[in-house]
C-alpha cells in the first residue's frame, strides 16, 4: 500500500458563498518531470470548463502537446470514466490543470502512461465526498 502521495495536488474551491464559482484542480509531480500524464474523470461528468497545462511563470493555461482524450472507458471494476491528458511534460512550474463547474465530479484521478496508447499507471485520486456516486 502506498504511504505517501505521488503527486502534488492544488485545489481552489472558488467562493464557498457562490454555488456558481468554478473549482480549479492542478496536479504536478513532487519533483522531476512527468510526460504522458492523464486526468481521469467520471464518464458522465459534463461540467468541464477547460483543461491543459498551467504555467506558474506566465499564468497561462494552454492545450498540451499530444492531446489525448477518450470517450467512455469501462474499467475492470465496471466504473465508467473518461481520460484527458497529453505527452507534454509537467513539472512543479508547469502543472496539469482542469477547471470544472460546481458541483465537481465525485472523483478525479491522475496518473501517467508508459506509452501513448497504454492506460495510466500509479493512479492517485481525490474525492469530493458530499457528491453521490
Amino acid at each position: 500500500m502506498q504511504k505517501s502521495p505521488l503527486y502534488n495536488w492544488e485545489i481552489d474551491h472558488g467562493d464557498p458563498k457562490d454555488p456558481e464559482s468554478n473549482i480549479i484542480i492542478s496536479v504536478a509531480p513532487h519533483s522531476g518531470l512527468i510526460s504522458k500524464w492523464r486526468i481521469i474523470l467520471p464518464a458522465n461528468y459534463e461540467h468541464i470548463i477547460d483543461w491543459g497545462i498551467y504555467s506558474k511563470e506566465t499564468k497561462d493555461l494552454s492545450p498540451p502537446r499530444g492531446i489525448v482524450e477518450t470517450e467512455k472507458i469501462i474499467l475492470q471494476d465496471g466504473l465508467e470514466v473518461m481520460v484527458k491528458g497529453g505527452i507534454e511534460s509537467i513539472s512543479k512550474n508547469k502543472m496539469a490543470r482542469i477547471i470544472v463547474k460546481n458541483p465537481p465530479p465525485h472523483f478525479i484521478g491522475f496518473g501517467y502512461s508508459e506509452d501513448e496508447l497504454s492506460p495510466p499507471q500509479n493512479i492517485e485520486g481525490i474525492t469530493f465526498e458530499d457528491h453521490p456516486h
